[in-house]
């Protein structure tokens, strides 16, 4: 437990500090601005609740945890996440929290001094003082809803800023190394279809093959990208297919592939690219030719969430070098493109690796 406080507070201590900083000021300005109004109400109401110091240290720290709570755990999941059931609980459970410890234990130390030419609402808190109260905090508490949503909405806009500054920068650099290190596209397309032509009339299967080869690296130029740099689910997934089927006349049909998919929303945008290096790392490092034991390829998609799934046996015997770059590449794409709209786990244990990708859209 301990070291889970470390973490959290060497993880979040920023946001707690400019929070208490803040908490402080806030505690300051309350005081004098009531001194100024009436010094004699000032000083007995805080009198009545145990001093300036203590007061103000105690509701500095209340201050801090609720807009911690209020800002990070409640509006920013709402926001980014849209959970809504956990938004309600959390903000219903704090106000019970807040009102619960205040009535236990303030509440016979408040000064209910009110003007007396507001006869009607003085004789209302004379009657119902307890229930004066908690609507005083109600009140108070929907301020702090509204102030904490305004924070929120600035953090989440800057959030998004920067991702978006960050997936033009990737965007921006994989361009220049592209003009920098790529054959001319045309040159190379012309070439390909070149060479379709002449391997036509010879072989089927050979001019199927540069054909198929032209399409995937059309697709790879980035050709099919819309102002985001996203792409169709059902574009990428023709190309994954292409991937697959180029792969199949590699070892003459004798691999072991078991493909399905469930497209009840194949219009999805998806950042391109991403399924495929998948699929390019199973067979680089799968063992594909074990009917026992073949490439799984699941992909669905729905109007909430894209769903993909791929598993495939290791090969025996010396492991190929792997840099881990295209893995690399997808893990930051993913969180420059969806930032916490994804889940990406991997399950590499001694005889399979499964790679499973979960989108929310």
């Amino acid at each position: 437990m301990l070291r889970k406080i470390q973490e959290f507070i060497g993880r979040e201590w920023k946001k707690i500090l400019i929070l208490l900083i803040v908490a402080i000021a806030y505690q300051l300005f309350s005081f004098f601005f009531l001194y100024t109004m009436d010094p004699e109400l000032a000083k007995e109401s805080y009198n009545r609740l145990g001093g300036f110091f203590r007061h103000s240290i105690k509701g500095a720290l209340e201050f801090t945890l609720t807009f911690y709570v209020l800002i990070y755990v409640a509006w920013l999941p709402l926001l980014q996440k849209r959970k809504i059931l956990q938004f309600f609980l959390l903000i219903f459970g704090l106000f019970v929290l807040k009102a619960g410890y205040s009535v236990l234990f303030e509440f016979e130390s408040v000064n209910f001094k009110v003007d007396q030419n507001q006869k009607g609402l003085a004789e209302f808190i004379r009657n119902h003082k307890l229930l004066f109260y908690i609507i005083s905090m109600g009140v108070a508490y929907m301020f702090t809803l509204l102030a904490s949503l305004v924070v929120a909405v600035i953090i989440d806009f800057n959030h998004r800023n920067k991702r978006q500054k960050a997936l033009e920068k990737e965007k921006l650099d994989a361009e220049l190394s592209a003009i920098k290190y790529q054959i001319n596209p045309h040159f190379l397309f012309n070439s390909l279809s070149f060479i379709y032509s002449k391997t036509v009339p010879l072989s089927e299967e050979v001019s199927n093959a540069v054909l198929l080869l032209s399409d995937i690296m059309r697709y790879a130029l980035g050709k099919e990208e819309d102002a985001e740099g996203k792409v169709a689910l059902e574009k990428e997934i023709t190309h994954m297919k292409n991937v697959i089927e180029i792969n199949q006349m590699r070892f003459n049909n004798k691999l072991s592939i078991q493909y399905a998919e469930d497209l009840r929303n194949p219009n999805a945008r998806i950042t391109p690219l991403v399924l495929i290096t998948l699929v390019e790392n199973a067979f680089k490092h799968g063992d594909l030719l074990d009917p026992a034991n073949p490439l799984v390829v699941r992909t669905e998609s729905d109007e909430r969430q894209i769903r993909f799934y791929i598993r495939n046996k290791k090969k025996a015997g010396p492991k190929e070098l792997s840099t881990n770059i295209g893995l690399n590449n997808v893990k930051q794409r993913l969180q420059l493109m969806y930032g916490d709209k994804y889940q990406f786990n991997i399950i590499d244990n001694e005889h399979f690796y499964t790679s499973e990708l979960t989108i929310n859209l």
